[in-house]
């Protein structure tokens, strides 16, 4: 009896443990990182204009939207954004010492959370990226 038991938690252990690990990879799990498959998608240069607005805004600096090179997206109770993305011109003092591929394009890595229905939206990291 103890060891059919103990067959029975460990085949329903297993099933959890199986089914747990698919939830983890399904496409339309909440809260896994999905990549954003339209770079270009009006949402999503709407919030990489807002990340380059931002921190515009809080440090006084003079960024240019370029372009989104890539981004994932995390579904939450919103929408977290993490967006590498481009500007024509770069934050004095930040790149003293970063070495670049592409001395025209400068690359930062953000990221924004938005929640629409509660107005909320706030860059949570900037950083920038020495080689993309």
């Amino acid at each position: 009896m103890k060891l059919q038991l103990l067959v029975l938690v460990l085949v329903f252990l297993m099933a959890s443990a199986t089914s747990m690990e698919y939830y983890d990879c399904c496409e339309d799990c909440c809260g896994c990182w999905h990549p954003i498959e339209d770079i270009n998608d009006t949402q999503v240069i709407e919030i990489a204009n807002f990340i380059v607005t931002e921190i515009n805004k809080q440090i006084g600096a003079t960024l240019k939207f370029k372009k989104v090179i890539k981004g994932q997206s995390q579904d939450v109770a919103g929408t977290n954004y993490h967006l590498i993305i481009s500007t024509t011109n770069f934050i004095p003092n930040v790149y003293d010492a970063v070495v670049y591929e592409c001395p025209w394009e400068h690359v930062y890595d953000a990221v924004v959370y938005d929640c629409p229905w509660l107005h909320v939206r706030k860059l949570t990291k900037f950083v920038p990226v020495k080689h993309h």
